[in-house]
């Protein structure tokens, strides 16, 4: 590994330290939680530049009870080769133990910008998302952007990839922030069709005295 490329990895990875882990004194007066999301992927390349896919996943919370879990379409869309489009619809089922289970369709529409330097991968992602319950004859609420800037290391002879990021969520009814995503993942490449990521989520809800620690687990088929 050349010394510029190992003194950046060195230093994001710094980076995402500091953000977790800086702010441990007030966290350690709010309340915690830990979850667990497990997500299957099928994605189909349909041509060199558009790409579909079909991504159910179950989200657990502590001690294993399922507490929410959905079914996701979407499509992605390289306009150019540092830019691409896409928009997925996700159709949620929240089991609730102290009452009726909700049920919610999501929109999403994102656009993402990309671009390299030596191993890395970098990528900023925008998101407007918007919800609906099903029983809610008002229509789709609760609109929020999320800014998402994430890197990515290509190691060397090595079928390993980390990245870390940190995520935004703009509510722009209230016009504020009220969550920060931070996250740090590990993938492998199984072979061309079969990858397996493990990962690590962190919420930090900022109107709320409590955080979430999130583990991942996803398979994708992308063929």
């Amino acid at each position: 590994m050349k010394q510029h490329s190992f003194i950046r990895l060195a230093s994001t990875l710094a980076c995402l330290v500091v953000l977790i882990v800086g702010p441990s004194s007030v966290w350690a007066q709010e309340e915690t939680e830990w979850n667990t999301w497990t997500t299957f992927e099928v994605k189909k390349d349909i041509t060199d530049r558009l790409s579909a896919y079909l991504a159910p996943q179950i989200r657990f919370a502590e001690q294993f009870e399922v507490d929410e879990y959905f079914i996701q379409a979407g499509v992605e869309y390289d306009l150019f080769d540092f830019l691409e489009v896409g928009g997925n619809y996700r159709y949620l089922i929240n089991e609730r133990a102290t009452k009726s289970t909700e049920y919610f369709h999501r929109v999403a529409l994102d656009l993402v910008g990309k671009h390299d330097i030596d191993r890395f991968g970098l990528q900023l992602r925008t998101r407007y998302t918007n919800y609906d319950e099903l029983d809610n004859d008002e229509g789709f609420n609760d609109a929020t952007m999320r800014y998402r800037l994430k890197t990515d290391y290509d190691l060397p002879n090595s079928k390993f990839k980390p990245a870390v990021g940190a995520e935004l969520f703009h509510e722009l009814q209230d016009k504020e922030i009220n969550k920060i995503r931070y996250m740090a993942e590990l993938s492998y490449k199984i072979n061309k069709v079969h990858d397996i990521t493990i990962g690590y989520l962190l919420h930090d809800y900022m109107n709320e005295y409590r955080r979430a620690n999130i583990l991942t687990l996803e398979y994708q088929i992308d063929f």
